[in-house]
């Protein structure tokens, strides 16, 4: 059965995320994150830094930043991945991607129209950190670590 058939079947009426660019190699059983994913990830952020005010988001980032991830894309089975390497952005990467990125950014708003008009579904912290967002529902990526 094709995954195109299988979302069909399983009532999410909703379009694939995009291949991945030419020349990019994606790891076995993932596949680019779809800007709905993404989408959810930054609002589950915002969420979770306002229900912690900011301190427990924060903590918890710096723990789950050494695993390519926040917590946001934790919960949604994201990761971060660096497509020249071909291996899962460290601690380093997700600082670049996360602080950098926001601060250069000018916060959520400009890195919002980054993201919507970028075709192949990166923020300006992955424009900057050499990132893409890929979705990992296998956990394949945490064995590659």
């Amino acid at each position: 059965m094709t995954e195109a058939a299988e979302i069909r079947r399983g009532g999410y009426e909703q379009l694939l995320p995009p291949p991945a660019q030419p020349g990019m190699v994606l790891p076995a059983s993932t596949r680019l994150a779809s800007r709905a994913r993404v989408a959810a990830a930054l609002l589950i952020a915002l969420l979770l830094f306002g229900v912690t005010l900011g301190i427990g988001y924060v903590a918890w980032s710096l723990l789950t930043w050494s695993q390519g991830r926040t917590p946001a894309q934790r919960i949604l089975s994201l990761r971060c991945w660096l497509p020249e390497p071909r291996r899962v952005a460290g601690r380093d990467d997700m600082a670049v991607r996360q602080v950098v990125g926001f601060f250069l950014c000018g916060g959520l708003l400009w890195g919002f129209f980054v993201w919507l008009a970028s075709s192949n579904r990166r923020s300006a912290g992955d424009l900057l950190a050499g990132t893409v967002v890929l979705h990992d529902p296998d956990r394949v990526l945490a064995l590659s670590r």
